[in-house]
């Protein structure tokens, strides 16, 4: 700046009228002396009149080239002296320039990475900030000598001012090694969400002298977090808390009346529309939602209510603070009974309902979330008298009716003598059509009872220590059927095998499948354990040590029902996992535009991870071209295939077969 100013002042200087003057009073000053001196030695020294005339022709020959070189050295001076003011200012414009194009470089890298930087002096207290980070922030001027909080201060959203501050006051007090916070700041009329995050910069002496900044801005980020919530907290279509909300808040409930000096019991309801699958059938499942709302409105109202979480179409669950007494139970229950029944008589609902009610009470029902849950259910599977409506707990009634022991014994004695079998049901590659996986599905045809489903015998394997046991049968049979088909061998699918929560929990799993690799048996690479998201709700550090152990043992890891009502963003960045599976309780709402919005979000995070995504339950054409569009990687459903045994699934995972619809 300060040459700048020199040249500007040197050409405010330059006259071109005076300097043309001057050089013109240089030349005539020289030439009536040149002439004046030419003529006094001429008179004197030269006095004959030819040789005079010479002298003075000559004289003028010789003022002519005396005048044009004095001219020629005068301009040439000038416009030396010109030259150097013009080549110093073309000099300095062209710096000026490469600085201007190095700071639009600058701040379009900033644009493109949406990062602004900034830099606080810890000694002067002098903030610099780039050009970004002074358009996000509201400052408009690239140094201040206001904090990097304070400077923004009255822009930063009321509820986060506070913390905000403390955040950075903490900070510089216990010299953290990094700095991080996220606040709301006022932009273009409307609060965005930045991270403020830095470190010291320090001297020879180590000793802080600067900390050296970025701002980011996260509100697609937040935003995307906040869908992500509402979809893993909340009913879609009833906008209801799910069952995970439910189970967190029933925990925070149990921790605070055993802090409280106060310990009065409460209860949990758990409601069942028996009827509500008869509606989807008879009117679609649009109308099933309507007057699943209508019920969920109906129960919201009841002023004693503390929590209402919807759990799946027919089925809500209820938390009532200072009910614990069978009396109020009861009138709790009749009262509900009637506002539900009082719908269908005035006509807000097309159907008469029946419905049940099972009740635990807290704490001699249970004194966990899970346990009083759990045991709701099954005291509503208990209710047999049609004139019965609502059962509170009761162990015995509940062992009676299932008769546990038995069931345990015979899925024992299953195990043990092949009583077990597996189907398949194929995954499909939506880029092309093709079958690139299989899932090993468990059934068991009890000789009694006839087929008993997974989600009722898998608790019980879990309960009486069969789990492992199972697991292991599940990975040998595959083996088996797969190594005894050689069309199916040679297709070399990948093979899907659930592991459950106390599979991940048993450390000779890992020894157990090390033994078949090295004996060659198992292939690493084709097979996919999938396990569950509800899974890592008591997760210890050794449950995910082992997952990894199977990670790095070159195994594929998928995670199963996401979204069923234990979703969690947090284990997402933890888990060592290849594969996205989305519930099927989202497919079944892929007609509403918010729960579309949401799968296409989880499937652009889930390809921002690095995670495939698959769809289950995938039954209609429709639902297929909704997840083309999504850019969803496979499905799986009835559209294509119902799970079937090994055999009858060797014709089309042929080569040269042609997927088939059913």
């Amino acid at each position: 700046m300060e040459v700048i100013e020199k040249l500007k002042n040197k050409i405010e200087e330059y006259d071109p009228s005076q300097a043309s003057f001057i050089l013109i009073l240089k030349y005539l000053i020289v030439g009536f002396i040149w002439i004046a001196l030419f003529e006094y030695f001429i008179d004197i020294f030269i006095p004959a009149d030819q040789i005079h005339s010479f002298f003075h022709f000559a004289n003028k020959v010789i003022f002519i080239i005396f005048s044009a070189v004095l001219i020629y050295f005068l301009i040439r001076r000038t416009l030396n002296a010109n030259y150097k003011i013009s080549k110093s200012i073309i000099d300095k414009a062209e710096e000026i320039k490469n600085e201007e194009d190095k700071i639009k470089k600058f701040n379009l890298i900033e644009d493109m990475i949406d990062v602004g930087i900034w830099e606080y002096d810890l000694q002067s207290g002098e903030l610099y900030l780039s050009f970004w980070a002074q358009n996000k922030l509201n400052i408009h001027q690239k140094y201040t000598s206001q904090g990097p909080i304070e400077s923004i201060k009255e822009y930063i959203h009321p509820d986060d001012r506070q913390e905000a501050q403390n955040k950075w006051e903490l900070f510089l007090e216990n010299k953290n090694k990094k700095y991080s916070n996220i606040f709301r700041v006022e932009n273009n009329s409307e609060y965005i969400y930045i991270k403020h995050s830095g470190r010291f910069l320090k001297d020879s002496d180590d000793s802080a002298v600067k900390v050296i900044g970025t701002t980011t801005e996260i509100t697609r980020e937040k935003k995307l977090e906040d869908k992500l919530y509402q979809l893993a907290y909340y009913d879609d279509f009833t906008s209801l808390p799910n069952e995970k909300y439910f189970l967190d808040k029933l925990e925070q409930q149990i921790r605070a009346v055993e802090n409280s000096q106060n310990k009065d019991g409460f209860s949990v309801f758990y409601i069942e529309i028996m009827d509500m699958d008869n509606i989807s059938n008879l009117d679609g499942s649009l109308h099933g939602k309507e007057t699943a709302q209508k019920i969920a409105d109906t129960l919201n109202r009841d002023s004693e209510l503390e929590l209402i979480s919807h759990y799946y179409e027919d089925k809500f669950l209820l938390l009532y603070n200072r009910i614990s007494e069978q009396k109020n139970i009861k009138a709790k229950a009749e009262e509900i009974y009637q506002s539900v029944r009082m719908l269908w008589k005035e006509n807000k609902i097309d159907y008469f309902l029946d419905f049940k009610i099972g009740i635990t009470v807290y704490p001699s029902n249970g004194k966990d979330a899970k346990t009083l849950i759990s045991r709701a259910h099954h005291a509503l599977h208990t209710i047999e008298a049609s004139n019965q409506f609502y059962q509170i707990y009761d162990k015995k009634i509940y062992y009676a009716k299932l008769n546990n022991i038995q069931l345990k014994n015979d899925l024992r004695k299953a195990v043990e003598s092949e009583g077990l079998s597996l189907v398949y049901q194929p995954k499909i590659d939506l880029k092309n059509d093709d079958i690139v996986a299989l899932e090993a599905l468990l059934r068991w045809q009890h000789p009694e009872f006839g087929q008993i489903s997974p989600g009722y015998f898998i608790p019980i394997a879990e309960q009486s220590n069969l789990i492992t046991q199972i697991t292991r049968w599940v990975i040998k049979r595959v083996i088996k059927e797969f190594s005894e088909n050689r069309i199916l061998r040679e297709s070399e699918k990948i093979i899907s095998i659930n592991l459950s929560a106390y599979d991940l929990k048993d450390d000779s799993l890992i020894t157990f499948l090390e033994g078949l690799i090295a004996d060659g048996k198992l292939c690493p690479h084709q097979i996919d354990f999938e396990i569950t998201e509800s899974v890592f709700l008591d997760a210890e550090k050794r449950d995910l040590e082992n997952l990894n152990k199977l990670k790095e043992a070159g195994f594929y890891i998928s995670l199963d029902d996401f979204g069923k009502g234990y979703s969690s963003l947090s284990y997402l960045a933890k888990l060592p996992i290849d594969m996205l599976k989305l519930d099927m309780s989202f497919i079944r709402n892929l007609d509403q535009k918010r729960n579309r919005i949401l799968i296409e979000k989880i499937i652009e995070l889930s390809h921002e991870l690095d995670f495939q995504v698959v769809a289950e339950g995938v039954e209609e054409k429709i639902e297929l071209e909704i997840l083309k569009d999504l850019n969803c990687d496979y499905v799986q459903g009835y559209y294509y295939y119902r799970p079937k045994p090994l055999a009858e699934l060797e014709s089309i995972i042929c080569y040269d077969c042609n997927i088939q619809h059913l």
